[in-house]
């Protein structure tokens, strides 16, 4: 039988191969503006099923000339029906009278490119900023000029947008809105985007001349997310153009930066002015390695997509050799794991976290619920932008659902079962135990390092293992605690930075900027 790390071993080996192939399908792919918008090329493992049947080895199979005018006819059909509602958000916006106003004053501007959870704006009435916590304080108290320009995540359902825009103008927080960036004639250029990108996508899947089994399967999955409506992708181009054009000197973007189409539009958008703009990719969060669109592809430095400065959470994020610009950044968002204190005496609940991954959620609260007893109260936190109603005939009995801040849990949680989460990560970092939820069927995105397994973190993958794993590590935790500790340490060491105002300033070369004092 194949060893646990012959499995890991291949994996990265499958992993490398899938990356490399599609790094050399974009060098041709990526001169078209069209297919910067293609979610298979841009490597998203979320949106599309390349990547788990490429590394299954998977068949391609045909897709036939009566499913493809399906694809098509559906393809037109849900992007018509999304661009209505585009025009929708269009009006709520025209109808809360909140465009920004470039100020004469001022040389420079900065742009937080950031996503802002909707039902979260709804629901606490407020913005709280996530991504960048923090930032906009420091902004305001050294008199910088800056702005959100905000990716809205989650549904727009009836006149709810229009609530969350007037929140945001009741907070007098500063947002250029994409729709302010979007010219009439730019809107018919999404028209013109939406009639013609199916044929770019087919006339690349029929010529990308590589070996058998993986051209087919590239093309196949080109073919099967035709359906896909992506000219928000493309808008996003359009609106980084526009932002060149604004009456500065210099603009910095800083931006939360995944990689994903979303981000290499705007990116190429803003080089049609490369000398006024510089791009700040903030890669400010834990992630899995086996997310390939989080890794920049070095080949596409000449198409323009890449942000001038890669800013990583920790050393363990710096790669060995690149030509990219990396840095060490400031961890915003994680700024209280470092004056945090848990104390294991408090320590006596089961935490489950869930995902943002549909299939994740299912896999973890069906491994959860096969376990009998489990060593303490369990406490289920979802998702924010996940609805845990959509999952509750999954709920295991005498489990309690809480929203409550995360490090206020994590002041009672003992051991924290989870996948595909940062957060595993972060609480590992508190000397909180984990186990880590396998799914056979996923590839799995852990960010847990191989470093610590067995002592301070386990894997399960299903609810006997689950329980095994739980009463190890319940037994790790009452006898050798200061071992957790330690491994804690090094891993807060190895993946966070503290963001000290001065790392702030340093990170994102602030002390450059007019003001900044």
């Amino acid at each position: 039988m194949k060893s646990a790390l012959q499995d890991q071993n291949g994996q990265k080996e499958k992993l490398a191969e899938a990356f490399s192939l599609l790094s050399q399908v974009n060098r041709e792919a990526y001169n078209n503006i069209m297919l910067l918008s293609n979610q298979v090329l841009s490597k998203n493992t979320v949106t599309n099923n390349f990547l788990p049947r490429f590394l299954q080895g998977q068949a391609a199979t045909k897709v036939s000339t009566g499913a493809l005018l399906l694809k098509l006819t559906r393809y037109y059909f849900y992007s018509f029906k999304d661009y209505a509602s585009y025009l929708k958000e269009i009006f709520q916006y025209l109808l809360n009278n909140a465009a920004f106003r470039p100020r004469r004053d001022k040389k420079n501007l900065i742009i937080i490119d950031t996503f802002f959870l909707l039902d979260k704006i709804i629901r606490e009435g407020r913005l709280i900023d996530r991504h960048f916590s923090g930032l906009a304080e420091l902004l305001e108290r050294k008199g910088l000029h800056f702005v959100y320009l905000p990716i809205f995540d989650g549904m727009k359902r009836g006149f709810s947008f229009l609530m969350a825009l007037k929140i945001l103008n009741e907070q007098k927080i500063p947002v250029i809105y994409e729709y302010q960036m979007l010219t009439l004639t730019d809107l018919l250029r999404i028209i013109y985007f939406i009639l013609l990108y199916p044929f770019y996508v087919l006339r690349l899947a029929y010529r990308t001349g590589l070996r058998r089994r993986e051209g087919e399967l590239l093309k196949h999955e080109l073919l099967d997310t035709l359906d896909q409506p992506v000219f928000r992708n493309f808008s996003r181009y359009l609106q980084g153009r526009n932002i060149c054009r604004l009456p500065y000197e210099k603009v910095q973007v800083i931006s939360w930066y995944e990689n994903q189409a979303l981000h290499k539009n705007l990116y190429k958008g803003l080089r049609s002015n490369p000398a006024k703009v510089k791009i700040y990719g903030a890669q400010l969060f834990l992630y899995s390695s086996n997310l390939l669109n989080i890794n920049p592809d070095e080949n596409e430095l000449e198409k323009k997509i890449i942000p001038d400065k890669i800013l990583v959470n920790g050393l363990a994020f710096l790669p060995a050799k690149s030509r990219l610009n990396y840095c060490i950044g400031p961890s915003l968002r994680y700024a209280r794991i470092f004056n945090s204190q848990i104390m294991n005496y408090n320590q006596k609940n089961i935490l489950v976290l869930l995902p943002y991954f549909r299939e994740e959620i299912e896999n973890i609260l069906r491994v959860v619920g096969g376990v009998d007893t489990l060593p303490g109260a369990v406490y289920i936190k979802p998702h924010p932008a996940q609805d845990i109603k959509k999952f509750g005939y999954l709920l295991p009995p005498n489990t309690i659902i809480v929203d409550n801040d995360i490090y206020k849990l994590f002041e009672t949680t003992k051991i924290l079962i989870g996948a595909a989460s940062g957060t595993l990560l972060e609480a590992a970092s508190l000397g909180i135990p984990v186990v880590s939820i396998k799914n056979s069927s996923y590839f799995g995105c852990n960010p847990l390092p191989e470093y610590g397994k067995g002592a301070i973190w386990e894997e399960a993958g299903s609810s006997d293992e689950l329980s095994e794993k739980i009463n190890h590590l319940n037994y790790r935790f009452f006898n050798d605690y200061e071992m957790i500790k330690n491994i804690a340490g090094e891993y807060k060491q190895m993946f966070f930075c503290q963001p000290t105002e001065e790392k702030v300033i340093e990170s994102f070369d602030l002390e450059l900027v007019e003001g900044c004092a």
